[in-house]
């Protein structure tokens, strides 16, 4: 049986439909809220007397104005107050988004009014405490089901948790109901929907009927109703898509180099020997396994493929890494994770592989004259370059974090130079903080420095005129009325474009170029004294929260990952995290939320997370020529196109 995760299927869909590129309305919001959120909609449906919204409406005349008044204002006192304090620390820099969710608070609390009023309509002599028990089934619903189809070797167990199951008001029939907070993502969240009302007709022959309702708190409130007839062939979709992700559709074993992919439909003989001892230790241990025939071969390690046995919990095979690390002979321990509903174990390789930027450099975005925020972070075991970018929401700051010989200063370089050969100094500006004046030697003379690097004082003057031209920028912004700086400049340089005649607009005209600041060891800036730390963290929280939409972006390094490091504004406003090898899994889980980060084999093997679970990735190489070509601003062949 193959297990997969509503949330690896969301991840697919989202990325399947174009990523960040298909976001549809909305103000951003962040994971902490979200949560708060959909509490909130728990507590006021639930059970719980002194939370749901049976005693605010019974306090108030039954219109919709009294009782949405009475509601929100009991929402507040005994859910969103406590929590918003509990969380303090974290939401003291999102003043925005904290807004916004208040708005969608509000907005929440008219809908459920209009819902129980509506109820109430059918049968005024019904009890409140019967309304909210007829029409608010169950929230949080916890689902499980096995798939199985004619043309699938083996069945899929699907979990996940619905947001909401309602019955509809006037209506037997029940609705599955997604709630989602902020920008949202419409393909995905409908298709997300539709695999929930899947799993609950799976688990319910008589919801076949069943509705589903989207709706979307951007923060004002926004709602789509789908009947089942209208669901269909979303669903066909959609168990072709589960069947692809359990690894069910016809495919062939992939050896990638760092520069290329290779089909191969047997692997090579130390590859069987190095299975083959993988497969003897998982039985010697009590949880067989059968191994897939198709294995990845990255530039640092091994991924192969296997599905445990009945009654294996899957649970179960991380713990069991140090006993078979025993029978492998490798330098560090095996990485065991559940992938795509099936287990993934990553065995080093013997014989490892340098990834070499240039390999990769035609993957790099065409350098245009606005330019490109986009940067190279690592390539996959699957031998594609990863990129992000620093324009959207889920990446603006970036921590990154390794030991000595993890390879952080050089995952720094290549980043740098992705940045530097899509861009000119007229569409990119470089801030460079260096402590120990190791990291960036080659950029001393750049023609890409907004100011010249700081090596120990002056950092805190730094931070402020970087604070200064952000508050410059969004007068700018105001005045032309844009909300971030890519639509800025692409306003100018039509404006340029207009008013030189057509073909004109070669340079950026009045634009603004991006800012991007790199701290590397920004440890040694914190730890001075408490003073200095208070004053950093301050202009750190100004830049972390306005930064994005006036092109200001931080980047800091650092080899210490303790709490006294990264808790509070450090942690709060570096949403993007690349972790390097560090020394314990306590480290790796202040950087990434979880453990594995401190298994990693050193020299640039990493693990990215920015939204869904951490990716494995080895960080690129940039020859010494190729990064002084870049720092001079003459990038080889990247001449600048208009």
């Amino acid at each position: 049986m193959r297990i997969l995760t509503v949330t690896e299927v969301r991840r697919a869909l989202y990325w399947a439909g174009g990523g960040p590129h298909t976001a549809g309305g909305g103000m951003p919001s962040n994971a902490l809220l979200g949560r708060l959120f959909h509490e909130l909609f728990s507590s006021l449906t639930g059970a719980d007397k002194a939370l749901n919204l049976i005693a605010p409406l019974e306090l108030a005349d039954a219109s919709s104005e009294d009782w949405t008044r009475s509601l929100i204002d009991h929402a507040f006192t005994a859910v969103i107050s406590p929590a918003l304090a509990e969380h303090e620390a974290v939401l003291r820099t999102s003043g925005a988004e904290v807004l916004a969710f208040w708005t969608a608070a509000r907005e929440l609390c008219r809908w459920l009014v209009d819902l129980m009023l509506a109820q109430r309509a059918l049968d005024p002599e019904q009890s409140l405490a019967r309304l909210r028990h007829d029409l608010f089934a169950e929230s949080e619903l916890e689902l499980a089901i096995e798939l199985s189809d004619a043309d699938w070797p083996d069945s899929i167990q699907l979990v996940g948790r619905a947001d909401a199951l309602l019955r509809r008001p006037g209506d037997a029939g029940r609705c599955v109901v997604e709630l989602k907070l902020g920008r949202t993502f419409p393909e995905a969240d409908l298709l997300q929907g539709c695999l929930y009302h899947l799993m609950l007709e799976e688990l319910d022959p008589a919801a076949v009927d069943a509705a589903l309702g989207i709706v979307c708190f951007e923060p004002e409130r926004h709602e789509r109703v789908f009947d089942a007839d209208q669901l269909v062939d979303a669903k066909r979709a959609l168990k072709s898509l589960l069947a692809e992700l359990a690894g069910f559709a016809p495919r062939v074993a992939t050896v990638a180099t760092p520069a290329s992919r290779v089909s191969s439909t047997e692997p090579a003989s130390d590859l069987l020997d190095l299975r083959a001892r993988l497969q003897a230790a998982f039985t010697e241990y009590g949880a067989p396994l059968r191994f897939a025939e198709d294995t990845a071969i990255g530039p640092t390690f091994v991924r192969f493929f296997a599905t445990p046995e009945r009654g294996v919990s899957a649970k179960r095979l991380p713990q069991l890494a140090e006993n078979v690390w025993m029978r492998l002979r490798t330098s560090k321990r095996p990485q065991i994770s559940l992938l795509r509903g099936r287990v993934a174990i990553d065995v080093e390789r013997p014989d490892r592989q340098s990834v070499e930027f240039a390999a990769f450099r035609a993957q790099l975005p065409t350098p245009t004259a606005l330019g490109s925020s986009r940067f190279a972070v690592g390539v996959g075991v699957d031998g594609t370059l990863q990129v992000a970018d620093l324009a959207e929401s889920q990446s603006p700051h970036l921590l990154v974090v390794g030991t000595t010989g993890s390879g952080k200063s050089e995952w720094l370089r290549a980043f740098l130079v992705s940045l530097l050969v899509a861009n000119s100094p007229d569409s990119l500006r470089l801030v460079l903080i260096d402590p120990k004046r190791l990291a960036f030697s080659a950029f001393e003379r750049s023609p890409f420095l907004w100011r010249p690097i700081v090596y120990d004082e002056g950092a805190m003057e730094l931070f402020d005129a970087l604070v200064g031209e952000m508050e410059r920028r969004y007068e700018l912004l105001q005045a032309a009325g844009t909300d971030d700086l890519t639509r800025y400049n692409e306003a100018q340089a039509a404006g340029a474009r207009h008013a030189a005649g057509a073909g004109a607009g070669s340079a950026i005209a009045s634009g603004l170029p991006r800012i991007v600041c790199v701290c590397d060891e920004f440890a040694d800036l914190l730890l001075r004294d408490k003073h200095t730390r208070r004053e950093i963290e301050a202009r750190v929280a100004r830049l972390g929260v306005k930064g994005r939409a006036a092109g200001v972006h931080l980047v800091f390094a650092t080899q210490r990952a303790g709490r006294e490091i990264l808790k509070g504004t450090i942690d709060s406003n570096l949403p993007a995290r690349v972790a390097l090898t560090v020394a314990r899994d306590t480290d790796s889980r202040l950087i990434l939320g979880e453990a594995g980060a401190e298994n990693l084999l050193g020299r640039g093997d990493l693990l990215y997370k920015d939204i869904g679970a951490p990716v494995r990735l080895q960080g690129l190489h940039v020859a010494a020529e190729e990064l002084f070509a870049a720092a001079a601003g003459t990038p080889g062949d990247a001449a600048l196109t208009s």
